[in-house]
């Protein structure tokens, strides 16, 4: 593992003392991470680390009250909102260095759920951002990157919180998160946060409703051993939201065509377990799983495309779905000194299985709706029965090292052998396997300072069916990237830049003429770009994160070939802020900042037939706290301007989120 760079050669007994846990979480204070665990699955320092991590801190989420993946992704560059096409607000997505996500992200380092889920922050401590999917350690997956939760854990001290948060909309929100020792033993600790929110959208018949019960309980059952199991129960009621349209150049802002009639009930429920115990010499094993079922009935009742200028051809689809999901991954990490250097090794294997069945009635064209002016007065049309079912199981077996050559250099590299299962009730694709490495050199000359070359490859399986009921060949990623960090102000700032190549092929794309269902293939495509990110405290009384990207991505070959990537801006930044004047006179301790999201203009559809315009979106943030008890006020969209957050097709436009207002009081109990 490597060591903190300012960390002695020799070791010093000391006589036992007692270190007092912080009161909250909440009193973390910094934007700026020194480590990261996602990209090595090792806490690594971030200057030894041979690729751009982003860290969005307990602090970041706390200060800017977000709601969902998507809202974070201001604090990291290169990375925007998405929208996995046709999902309607059913996931989140990123793209990241131009590449979706495709809703897929991890929790604590194992495949989190798939399938219609939006995570709620409240079980959130912090997300990593690791730039460039390596298909080493974490397999399948898209090329930009991967995205890692790391979830609340217990804690040794006993702490109660609640917070009441309400808001324009009919937003209201109650959070109670309890941890501590269960009956005084500190062997056995448990943490149970539990979540109820009523809201509406900006969107007429959109509402936002939701319940979350999540205990978990973490056992050290010896000094070298311990187990952590999370339970989560979760309701959402979240109609697909049928977005906006872009027709007779322009975009139709604030227009809803979802049907009251829509529905959502969808069930959620978890089940994780990770185990670490040291066994000799330096090797320690960890074992961690995760266990998801889903329930799911919605009612789609908007318009499924456009056939006119200003008309939309309706869709009425009744679904049912039951879906599981199973992924359990197994490692033996080793510590040792050779010829004078450090290496960390870790040999695994992980398994990912899901079962997806789905059962559906629809009609799509059995009534019509006017851009401009829709009418939801249609009668329920006739419609057909139609069965999905969608069965994959990936195997991979890997290994990976880190080697601290020397207090200056340090170089990792790993190498995976995956296999993929996907069939359908329509296709069995037969086994898919790959073979998949990384490579990279960190050198540290200073204690503060880092330069670094990363290499590394993806492997992504295309799990759905073209319009002949065909699996697309998987896609191949591959990504080559240089850069520098810097710390300072005693390692409480950091900044990083970077440049990169990123490669794709084999891509695809919703079909124009059935998007819910089919893909289509679009070739090869190509990001270049240069990111650069500030992160920490300036000040003792100011933090600041700043971040700036050049981004270019187009597509090298098939009908698309010179086209620019759908929603991917060339310049796009942020700066986010606060600062705590001195209130002499004045009890308890204010904040107050806020920030700017730039994204340029970008093309509206991978086909490049139109543009979106790009933005200046203002928010404003106050906190003020009194011992125990904090007051939290946060405005998205100070100007409630009109813009879009990302686009897919024509008929597939996301508006960003109108004026939002969120006032939330949170007190602590000890």
């Amino acid at each position: 593992m490597s060591t903190p760079l300012n960390a002695a050669e020799t070791v010093q007994a000391l006589e036992p003392f007692t270190v007092t846990a912080p009161a909250t979480t909440e009193n973390n204070s910094d934007y700026f991470s020194e480590t990261a665990d996602t990209a090595t699955r090792n806490n690594t320092p971030l200057l030894a680390t041979p690729y751009s991590v982003g860290v969005i801190t307990q602090k970041t989420l706390i200060d800017s009250q977000a709601q969902r993946l998507e809202d974070a992704a201001m604090f990291v560059s290169g990375v925007q909102q998405s929208e996995v096409a046709g999902s309607g607000g059913f996931s989140t997505d990123l793209i990241i260095r131009g590449f979706s996500t495709a809703g897929s992200a991890y929790l604590n380092g194992v495949l989190d759920n798939q399938k219609f889920l939006v995570r709620d922050m409240a079980l959130v401590e912090r997300i990593d951002i690791l730039k460039g999917q390596s298909s080493v350690l974490y397999g399948a997956g898209a090329p930009g990157g991967t995205v890692n939760y790391v979830t609340k854990k217990p804690q040794s001290f006993n702490q109660q919180a609640v917070s009441v948060a309400l808001g324009n909309d009919d937003y209201s929100r109650l959070v109670f998160d309890s941890t501590g020792k269960v009956n005084g033993d500190s062997d056995l600790l448990y943490r149970m946060i539990a979540v109820g929110q009523l809201a509406d959208d900006f969107r007429d018949n959109v509402s936002n409703n939701k319940a979350t019960l999540a205990p978990s309980l973490t056992w050290h059952y010896a000094d070298t051993g311990s187990i952590n199991t999370e339970f989560e129960y979760s309701y959402q009621n979240l109609p697909y939201r049928f977005d906006n349209v872009y027709t007779q150049n322009q975009v139709i802002y604030d227009k809803s065509y979802v049907d009251p009639r829509a529905q959502s009930d969808r069930d959620y429920w978890r089940v994780s377990t990770a185990l670490a115990q040291d066994l000799f010499s330096g090797w320690s094993a960890r074992l961690s799983g995760n266990y998801f079922h889903v329930e799911r009935h919605d009612v789609l009742f908007g318009f499924n495309t456009m056939i006119g200028p200003t008309t939309l051809a309706g869709l009425y689809s009744d679904i049912h779905d039951h879906y599981d999901q199973f992924n359990l991954r197994g490692e033996l990490h080793g510590e040792f000194k050779l010829w004078g250097s450090r290496h960390h090794v870790i040999v695994g294997t992980e398994r990912n299985e899901s079962d997806d069945n789905r059962n559906r009635r629809q009609s799509i064209g059995g009534f019509t709706l006017d851009v401009f002016n829709p009418v939801f007065d249609s009668a329920i049309p006739e419609t057909t029965f139609a069965v999905r079912k969608l069965a994959t199981v990936e195997n991979g077996y890997y290994i990976n090292e880190q080697m601290d050559l020397t207090k200056q250099w340090h170089v990792s590299g790993g190498l995976r052998y995956s296999t993929f299962n996907p069939n359908t009730d329509l296709e069995q694709a037969g086994r898919k396997d790959a073979f998949t490495y990384n490579a990279g050199l960190a050198f540290t000359p200073t204690d503060t300072m880092s330069g670094y070359f990363g290499y590394s490859q993806s492997f992504q399986p295309n799990t759905d069916l073209d319009r002949n009921d065909h699996f697309l060949p998987a896609k191949r990623g591959e990504l080559i990237e240089l850069g520098i960090k810097t710390q300072g102000f005693n390692h409480r700032l950091g900044w990083s830049a970077a440049i990169y190549q990123l490669d794709q092929d084999h891509l695809s794309a919703p079909d124009p003429l059935n998007p819910n269902e089919y893909v289509v293939s679009t070739g090869a495509g190509r990001s270049r770009g240069f990111e650069s990110d500030l992160s920490g405290q300036l000040s003792e009384r100011l933090q600041v994160i700043a971040n700036y990207s050049l981004l270019e991505a187009k597509f090298l070959q098939g009908g698309l070939q010179g086209k620019n990537f759908r929603s991917v801006p060339t310049h796009s930044g942020s700066i986010w802020g606060n600062y705590t004047p001195s209130l002499s006179t004045v009890p308890g301790a204010l904040q107050v900042g806020g920030g700017l999201v730039f994204v340029a203009s970008r093309q509206g559809d991978d086909a490049n037939s139109f543009k979106v315009p790009g933005y200046i979106r203002p928010d404003l943030m106050v906190n003020y706290q009194l011992e125990n008890i904090a007051l939290r006020l946060k405005v998205e969209n100070l100007l409630d301007s009109r813009y879009v957050s990302t686009s897919v097709f024509n008929d597939n436009v996301v508006q960003g989120n109108r004026r939002l207002v969120r006032l939330m009081m949170s007190m602590r109990f000890n």
